[in-house]
């Protein structure tokens, strides 16, 4: 399986790790979309997100560790948004970056799991509602981890559930909205 032509000029110039980051990311999705019959160049839009072929909706993330990539009909699913992290944590600025004064708050007694959890849940959170609205604002969401691996996303009037998971280094999180949703 290889890359369409205009993904490949996407990364022309980007650096050797940029290149596989991507690379690997946009043939998972290829290999995703082929098993639910679909197939075409997954593109990027004027903010950097990805451009899904009609009909289909779907989320790519990748750290150093590991590519994911979610598709899904858009028949069945609104919005789909995914995140991964496997860093050794936050540092101050991306918390104070990304966090409300209040998250900040809730998640200083919080393991380094879990406020990179929360990093990943925002993450998906903002990808899901770009898809559904064009608005993914990060620092508009507000989430709350629950311990039992589930969270809450809320921006202004949309609330989402999503799950989180940790295995050793890494943290995912995960969000899909049901069609008949929102």
């Amino acid at each position: 399986m290889r890359l369409f032509d205009g993904e490949r000029a996407l990364v022309g110039n980007a650096t050797a790790k940029r290149r596989r980051e991507f690379t690997e990311t946009r043939l998972l999705a290829h290999e995703a979309l082929r098993r639910i019959g679909h197939d075409g160049p997954i593109l990027k839009g004027s903010d950097g997100e990805p451009l899904w072929p009609s009909g289909i909706v779907g989320s790519l993330s990748h750290c150093p560790s590991l590519c994911v990539a979610a598709v899904a009909s858009a028949e069945r699913i609104r919005a789909v948004g995914v995140d991964v992290d496997d860093s050794d944590g936050l540092s101050g600025g991306i918390m104070r970056f990304m966090f409300s004064s209040e998250e900040l708050a809730s998640l200083r007694m919080a393991s380094s799991v879990e406020r990179r959890a929360a990093f990943c849940a925002k993450e998906a959170a903002s990808k899901a509602l770009y898809a559904l609205d064009g608005t993914g604002d990060f620092r508009k969401v507000s989430v709350s981890l629950k311990a039992d691996g589930t969270f809450a996303a809320v921006r202004r009037d949309v609330a989402l559930r999503g799950q989180w998971r940790f295995y050793d280094r890494l943290v995912s999180a995960m969000v899909a909205v049901p069609s008949e949703t929102v």
